[in-house]
């Protein structure tokens, strides 16, 4: 299939909790990359099909982009940031970013990935920076993180420019290392669960392109995944019972829990506050949030708690009960927060210690009471509260 700029396929969408992208890599194509040929599966040859079957409460994609893209990178006539832009715009049209937002991605499409995200977060774009907060996971097939596995990958499978192109671009390898930076932080800031797997054998007998180490993104300890085939075949999985299937398919069973159609709730009579979603009132992130308020030293425990909040209300995206509970119990935080804390102490001048006392006791302690026959704690509420917080609907500083 020639690709003359960036476009999407759907492979399936039915509303589901989340949306799956998959994303091909250096002369790689949004249908081949993905085909395996000579399977026995009912589905056929591609293998993004499978998972429409043993994952339906998920929307499954496929991105496509000029191949060319990494050798005209090279050449210094384009760069990541530029199809990044691209392929975010494209995002933002189709609405992306709305629900949890998983990428699997092949070779040196997972270095577009890295790109994608972190022009997301830096974006003043809300479309665009909605593709940064909801990415809940990023699966690497065979993923160059360093400047020789690139090179490896460059040299061996573009003939359109000279290795002197490959040589230039690695001299000057300060983008690789700040993209590489910016995403193990986004990780870490964020708690992105990432799965890198490598190639076990030799590329047309001639050499392993990205062996363990190169295939290694650096982010919580993360182990890359060994799996017995070369760098073009890695994303091709022959079967259902292919290593690479099993295994993609049981981490976004992990990220996205499955939905069942007994939870759906048709009852309710009121709009949705849309306290899930993030808001235009304040769009500091959690860190700036907590340092303007002198709290910084809080930081890592209040993200921890803001990341397990929102993971367990995700969980119940579509209109179900689950979710009718958990956006009364963010109503009930935000109006006691807005009317009992934040107005008469935060915006009153009160110090640190009589506005935690005041969280305490009105928000706290009452709500974890209201709550507890559905298993709430006082962990839960602050766990929401911080959730509040990055999606920007309270703060704790004066205006």
């Amino acid at each position: 299939m020639s690709i003359s700029s960036t476009f999407f396929a759907t492979i399936s969408a039915n509303g589901g909790s989340a949306d799956v992208i998959f994303v091909h890599g250096l002369t790689g194509d949004p249908v081949e990359t993905w085909s395996s040929q000579g399977t026995q599966e009912a589905e056929g040859p591609y293998w993004p099909k499978w998972l429409v079957t043993d994952l339906p409460h998920l929307n499954s994609y496929t991105l496509g982009y000029p191949a060319s893209l990494f050798a005209q990178w090279a050449k210094k006539e384009m760069d990541l940031y530029q199809r990044a832009k691209n392929v975010l715009e494209t995002l933002a049209g189709y609405e992306f970013g709305n629900r949890p937002l998983v990428f699997v991605c092949h070779s040196l499409g997972g270095l577009l990935v890295k790109q994608i995200l972190r022009t997301a977060k830096e974006s003043p774009d809300e479309d665009w920076h909605k593709v940064a907060d909801n990415c809940w996971g990023v699966l690497f097939l065979a993923t160059p993180h360093s400047g020789s596995s690139l090179a490896n990958v460059l040299k061996t499978f573009s003939g359109c420019f000279s290795s002197p192109h490959v040589d230039k671009l690695l001299e000057d390898s300060s983008q690789l290392d700040e993209l590489n930076a910016s995403f193990r932080t986004f990780c870490q800031t964020r708690n992105i669960r990432v799965t890198a797997y490598h190639e076990m054998h030799k590329t047309n007998k001639l050499a392993v392109i990205v062996d363990a180490k190169s295939a290694d993104p650096g982010v919580n300890a993360s182990i890359p995944i060994p799996i017995d085939a070369d760098h073009l075949n890695i994303c091709k999985p022959s079967s259902r019972s292919s290593l690479v299937y099993t295994s993609v398919l049981r981490k976004l069973k992990k990220l996205v829990p499955v939905v069942t159609v007994a939870e759906l709730d048709e009852a309710a009579l009121f709009d949705d506050d849309n306290l899930g979603e993030g808001s235009t009132r304040d769009r500091r992130d959690l860190f700036e949030k907590m340092t303007a308020a002198g709290r910084e030293h809080e930081y890592g425990y209040a993200n921890d708690a803001q990341n397990k909040f929102a993971r367990s209300f995700a969980k119940h995206g579509l209109k179900t009960a689950s979710a009718t509970l958990y956006n009364n119990l963010l109503a009930d935080i935000e109006q006691r927060f807005q009317n009992l804390i934040f107005h008469p102490l935060i915006c009153g001048g009160a110090d640190n210690a009589a506005v935690l006392a005041a969280v305490q006791t009105h928000v706290v302690d009452p709500l974890s009471a209201k709550y507890a026959d559905k298993n709430a704690t006082s962990v839960t509420i602050m766990n929401a509260l911080y959730f509040l917080t990055e999606r920007c609907h309270i703060r704790w500083d004066k205006p």
